[in-house]
């Protein structure tokens, strides 16, 4: 998060995880998402007064967002239902000037790197799900009724793109079938 962040538009919101924890570090939070049950679940979990629950798709220039802007827009699990390129740029659009843009996405393998990392991921998957499991937290029941889209672009397509529309982006393959970027909007 931005040093002085006192806004943040969470993409694909889901059931509000994130946003309940945004809620409790900066001023004023939106939650977007394009499922109405998903936005009905995430507003029934939370009481805060700083967060707005959006239904929509963030591509559409009618969506009701900030107009000037948010210090911080994060995306988790929601990139790969959007067209790359165009999801990029709107995402960065929607920055104020020093805003960060900070995404955990998933990719489709196609390396032998990403199979590698996927090896590893399932040994990692099984061992937390072990860990939840004795904690009496296994499955994922949050995550009913949670529209799944499979990734169709790869690591190397995600980093082409985001050099090309995010320029000094870093993107890093992480754990968990996931990638991580992150980019600074130009004060």
């Amino acid at each position: 998060m931005p040093q002085r962040c006192s806004r943040v538009l969470d993409v694909g919101c889901g059931t509000g995880a994130l946003v309940r924890q945004l809620v409790e570090r900066v001023e004023f939070v939106d939650g977007v998402d394009v499922s109405a049950e998903m936005i009905d679940q995430a507003s029934a979990r939370t009481s805060a007064t700083n967060v707005r629950w959006l239904r929509g798709d963030v591509l559409d220039a009618d969506l009701d967002l900030h107009p000037e802007g948010y210090d911080a827009v994060t995306a988790l699990s929601s990139l790969h239902h959007m067209p790359l390129r165009p999801g990029l740029a709107r995402l960065a659009s929607l920055l104020r000037p020093g805003g960060v843009l900070a995404v955990i996405g998933l990719y489709r393998e196609e390396s032998a790197a990403d199979f590698a990392m996927a090896a590893a991921s399932f040994s990692a998957n099984a061992a937390v799900g072990t860990y939840l499991a004795t904690r009496g937290r296994a499955g994922k029941p949050h995550d009913e009724g949670m529209p799944v889209r499979d990734a169709s672009a790869t690591l190397t397509e995600i980093s082409d793109a985001a050099r090309e529309v995010l320029p000094g982006a870093q993107v890093r393959r992480r754990l968990f079938w996931r990638h991580s970027l992150l980019w600074r909007k130009p004060a």
